[in-house]
């Protein structure tokens, strides 16, 4: 299976709070899982670090080795996920998550969120 990680599913990961399921921690200790975290998600943590919205354990740079020790690549958003973003129904208004929602659609990746709005997006797998 593929897996795309939303924002706040990296973030617990790692910042320790363990409020995920042991099955997502399993996902993403996994090397042989396929995993991914949209380039959108670093984007979204670096501004939140930047006006003082989110604090980190470490600095910026350690996303970046975090993300190579767990085999997780960066999905670069496509056009198909632009034209995919424009065809979303209204259901989730936060930009950031709705091209997200677009790439795991586009890309047939398995999104990992417990995002109450995203859960509501027809045709989106996820897992439970």
């Amino acid at each position: 299976m593929r897996f795309l990680l939303d924002t706040h599913i990296f973030l617990f990961f790692i910042n320790g709070d363990y409020s995920i399921s042991k099955k997502v921690i399993d996902i993403i200790n996994n090397h042989d899982s396929e995993k991914y975290i949209s380039v959108v998600s670093i984007w979204e943590i670096t501004i939140k670090l930047n006006i003082g919205k989110l604090k980190l354990k470490d600095d910026i740079n350690s996303i970046y080795q975090l993300l190579e020790k767990h085999g997780v690549k960066i999905l670069q958003p496509s056009k198909s996920d632009f034209i995919t973003y424009f065809t979303l129904p209204l259901i989730h208004k936060d930009p950031f998550d709705r091209l997200i929602i677009s790439q795991a659609l586009t890309n047939d990746l398995t999104l990992i969120t417990d995002d109450q709005y995203i859960v509501n997006y027809p045709n989106l797998k996820l897992f439970n």
